[in-house]
């Protein structure tokens, strides 16, 4: 047996050993609130059960992972662990896309080191055993960026082919994921119509035929921007420099800081560890996607403007409140990325400068993920196993009710005949929806979805009215005429929203003028809905007690 075969066998053994092992640590975790909303979404019925929740309640994702995860729930069930193998499988099938697509337009010793970067990269790591499309988007975008490299190299219609299909999926599995389609368009284009122009005619016919195909998802997202432009959404905050930051050091650190899930501006501590860990390997992977790109080769540098120009575009969105510049909703781009600056790495700097500072990332990698998995779950912060557990804890029952007002529309915990009713009182998917008439009557709906919602927000708070009689009957239907005398209501409230639990007498301090809610129309609209609850509670249910647990707060009443 030839044996640089054999010792690049055992390489590639040793780096799918490692990626499974890591992974394999954080399978058996509970599910956080997307999760569960993906399992609410796909336990629909298909197609038009699961099309309709999304077109309802959960307006920002397209159908194509709800689908394929409806017929795995139906093969495997609805436990943690089976839910998240699917996402495990388009995880680790992402690591041997790596490597073949290194190899094809480098060497094989560069396929190694990015393909091992893929295995142990904490975002990559955490994010191939989420119970969401993220995995699958970065899989489909890594088939694409093959299939172009294998267009580019052979010229035949096979490719082309394949890479319009793959290229037709991505955004069907993740919305934002049409920005890697565009950029691909826009720089591959310029490419070949420079260079290579009888091409240029043939991709431009895929191109139509994709585009024809992705119809169905340009309506969607037009339905989606119309809806969503009515929703009680203010004043998101605009995009900052630390945000784009807070990308770059998730993607490229390793070690994951602060919350990957939205971009922050918690102050920078920068330890010696934070620098090591951080910041070097930011600056190295940086540097080299940066001196990369100024590479002859013109296919090549095509490569790297395709993905240089799917971030500058997500953080263009990001001007306009367009939620896309988080690492989520771009982790499809980390793959290729760990490719081109090995690349760029490797042309720039000496074979040994390289392979010691990859060794050494690669090693905080593992120390971070082998180490830090007891604690993964506190990144998310909302867990939804943590409330179920606490009603166990208070013997809660079928009698009882339970209220978290960002989790009802997905009670995954709840569903056994034995559990508390949890009513679907979502602020996030409910109260900001002006047309809900669980929240809203007629004259509300109007104003809440225009600029008079300002306006009406101020009313309702200065005047200490619930917002309207639609959600008044609607709570004491599903609530006070359910539970019946000595039972019980578990309101639960996680993490930093607990901060919302204020009395309407401090709400009415803070806001002082129709601005102050124009300002922070979402932190009123929350607060507002907690005083109602509260209110609405206090009517036929006695006050038992408030305590924290688990990152959570928990008030319990008991029906008088």
């Amino acid at each position: 047996m030839d044996k640089k075969k054999f010792l690049n066998g055992l390489i590639f053994v040793v780096i799918a050993v490692v990626a499974i092992w890591l992974r394999l640590l954080y399978i058996d975790t509970d599910l956080w609130y997307d999760e569960a909303c993906s399992w609410f979404s796909a336990k629909q019925s298909f197609p038009y059960g699961i099309m309709e929740n999304l077109l309802t309640l959960d307006l920002q994702h397209t159908p194509l992972y709800f689908f394929l995860l409806h017929f795995w729930m139906k093969l495997f069930g609805q436990s943690e662990i089976p839910m998240r193998i699917l996402s495990l499988i388009f995880g680790l099938g992402s690591i041997p896309l790596v490597y073949t697509a290194a190899k094809k337009i480098s060497t094989g010793k560069i396929a190694v080191w990015a393909a091992s970067l893929a295995a142990v990269s904490p975002l990559l790591v955490l994010f191939s055993v989420e119970v969401r499309m993220y995995p699958i988007v970065t899989f489909l975008v890594l088939l694409s960026f093959n299939y172009l490299i294998d267009f580019e190299q052979k010229n035949d219609t096979n490719s082309l082919i394949k890479l319009v299909i793959a290229n037709v999926l991505i955004p069907y599995t993740l919305v934002g994921g049409i920005l890697y389609n565009i950029s691909l368009f826009i720089c591959y284009s310029i490419y070949l119509f420079k260079s290579k122009k009888r091409v240029f005619i043939s991709y431009l016919k895929a191109v139509a035929a994709e585009y024809v195909l992705l119809i169905p998802y340009f309506c969607m997202v037009a339905y989606y921007a119309k809806e969503r432009r009515l929703f009680v959404i203010a004043r998101e905050g605009e995009l900052q420099f630390f945000h784009v930051i807070d990308v770059i050091r998730n993607f490229f650190g390793s070690t994951l800081i602060s919350n990957i899930y939205w971009p922050s501006i918690d102050p920078y501590n920068f330890t010696f560890i934070f620098t090591i860990a951080v910041v070097v390997p930011c600056v190295y992977f940086v540097w080299a996607l940066v001196k990369g790109a100024k590479t002859e080769d013109k296919f090549l540098k095509t490569l790297y403007y395709v993905f240089f120009l799917s971030f500058v575009l997500s953080v263009f969105f990001a001007l306009f409140k367009v939620n896309i510049l988080t690492v989520r909703y771009i982790l499809y781009l980390l793959p290729p990325l760990f490719i081109l600056s090995v690349i760029g790495l490797f042309t720039n700097l000496s074979d040994k400068h390289c392979k010691i500072f990859l060794s050494v990332f690669i090693t905080f990698c593992v120390i971070y993920c082998t180490h830090n998995y007891p604690f993964f779950r506190i990144l998310k912060t909302n867990a939804l196993k943590t409330v179920r557990l606490e009603s166990d804890n208070l013997h809660l029952g079928v009698d009882d009710v339970i209220i978290m007002p960002f989790a009802s529309d997905a009670p995954y915990y709840f569903r056994d005949l034995t559990s508390p009713r949890v009513f679907n009182f979502d602020f996030h998917k409910q109260a900001r929806n002006p047309y809900n008439d669980n929240f809203y009557d007629k004259v509300q709906q109007d104003k809440m979805a225009t600029n008079l919602k300002y306006k009406q927000m101020y009313f309702a708070v200065m005047s200490n009215e619930v917002l309207s009689d639609n959600f008044y009957k609607y709570f004491v239907q599903n609530v006070n005429m359910t539970v019946p005398s000595t039972r019980y209501v578990l309101l639960a409230i996680y993490g930093s929203d607990a901060n919302s639990l204020v009395s309407i007498q401090d709400l009415k301090k803070y806001i002082t003028l129709e601005s102050d809610v124009e300002k922070d129309m979402l932190g009123v609209m929350f607060k507002k809905t907690l005083c109602d609850i509260r209110a609405m509670l206090d009517m036929d249910f006695e006050y038992v007690k408030s305590y924290h647990r688990d990152n959570y707060t928990f008030l319990l009443y008991r029906k008088k």
